[in-house]
């Protein structure tokens, strides 16, 4: 595949309000992670009660329900992956025909991390980027190829972690601005 028609998904998840809230957002990059559309969600602010009903499910369906599945179908365009920070993302793979890859750095992973799917770890040939652990839902190990196929050109010129920087600020400034409120 020809780098200059790769399509990045970065997708990302930020609380605010000391954890009551939660805004979702994505990023669509080209292969040199310049921006080509951003989207993010309201607000969301779950209840007591249903905090209580749904349990240790409830961030599970926030992020793949209420933010992944949503900001998805919205995408002008189809990216060629999805990338995200947070493992709990990866259980929206499943449910879409795009590969998705969880990005850590290497420091940042502990054993107890590693869980169910498929880890490979990347370098950086021109070694200007600390390497990152890719892992791919327990159901899609094959997902790993693309990574390497694709993403491996990409990070030897650009660190693939940086556009998460660029959602959590942009999602700072959507909620100060009280953009989406009811």
């Amino acid at each position: 595949m020809n780098n200059s028609t790769i399509k990045l998904m970065f997708l990302a998840s930020q609380k605010f309000e000391s954890g009551k809230a939660v805004r979702g957002a994505f990023l669509l990059t080209d292969s040199e992670t310049k921006p080509n559309e951003f989207r993010c969600t309201n607000p969301i602010r779950p209840t007591s009660l249903q905090n209580i009903l749904y349990g240790d499910t409830m961030e599970q369906y926030i992020l793949v329900e209420l933010i992944g599945k949503p900001l998805y179908t919205t995408i002008s365009e189809k990216p060629n992956l999805i990338l995200v920070k947070d493992p709990t993302f990866l259980d929206l793979r499943p449910k879409i025909s795009t590969p998705i890859l969880q990005l850590t750095k290497e420091e940042e992973i502990n054993t107890a991390q590693r869980g169910n799917g498929d880890f490979q770890l990347f370098t950086s040939s021109t070694g200007k980027f600390d390497p990152i652990v890719v892992k791919t839902h327990y159901q899609f190990p094959d997902d790993k190829n693309l990574a390497k196929e694709m993403l491996g050109p990409i990070f030897n010129r650009y660190d693939l972690t940086e556009p998460f920087n660029r959602i959590s600020v942009a999602l700072e400034q959507v909620h100060i601005q009280k953009i989406g409120e009811v």
